[in-house]
């Protein structure tokens, strides 16, 4: 008697979907995974370049307003002070004449303007202002308190900062009584997707011509 019963080996039909099942997961799993890291790493990249261009802007109005100095006209060195808006006089491009430079947010971006002089009797400030972007993605939210300029009006040497909420000024400030500057910025280019990931820059700035700081208290 010949015995024609023969062994096959393999998988069977409910092994391999099992198997298909297994790969399937771990590949999707693997996916979500590249995504959320890659998701992760371009918000981080786009975040820390619009960081960088804002803390540049705020560097630059800081070392601007710093020099504010009394205009053409005979005016006070500073025009206007809200929180959302800072405007002040300074000679902006170094050429022995002083400018209206102005520094506020609109539409999400921090912007500069310049008004040159009219040169007349008495020279006037009401020419085209010159209105360019420093910075984008700014999402300070003013009605929940995150302003973007507050005012101090600090005594004696800028080293004197004991004190200093106590000197803070009301949110539309008196010209005459600045003596200090405050600025912050809230950068996010994803706020919609990303809220709570805001990076803040903060600035102070003392007015030169507005205050005696040339002696340190011993």
């Amino acid at each position: 008697m010949i015995n024609f019963n023969k062994t096959y080996k393999g998988i069977t039909f409910v092994e391999m979907i099992v198997t298909i099942a297994i790969t399937s997961i771990i590949m999707l799993g693997s996916s979500l995974f590249f995504v959320k890291m890659w998701t992760m790493h371009h918000f981080a990249i786009k975040s820390g370049v619009a960081s960088f261009v804002a803390s540049k802007a705020v560097d630059d109005s800081v070392n601007m307003m710093r020099k504010a100095q009394q205009p053409l006209n005979g005016a006070f060195p500073i025009e206007m002070a809200d929180d959302h808006e800072f405007v002040f006089y300074a000679d902006y491009d170094n050429d022995g004449t002083v400018e209206r430079v102005r520094y506020f947010v609109e539409d999400s971006i921090f912007k500069r303007g310049i008004i040159e002089p009219n040169i007349a009797i008495p020279p006037t400030y009401n020419g085209t202002e010159d209105i360019r972007d420093l910075a984008n993605n700014i999402t300070n939210d003013i009605a929940s308190g995150e302003v973007i300029f507050s005012y101090y009006n600090i005594d004696g040497t800028i080293y004197e900062y004991d004190d200093i909420e106590g000197m803070a000024l009301e949110t539309t400030a008196t010209p005459a009584d600045i003596r200090m500057v405050k600025i912050v910025l809230y950068v996010n280019p994803e706020p919609i997707f990303r809220s709570p990931d805001d990076v803040r820059i903060e600035s102070f700035v003392v007015v030169r011509n507005l205050t005696e700081f040339d002696d340190i208290p011993t």
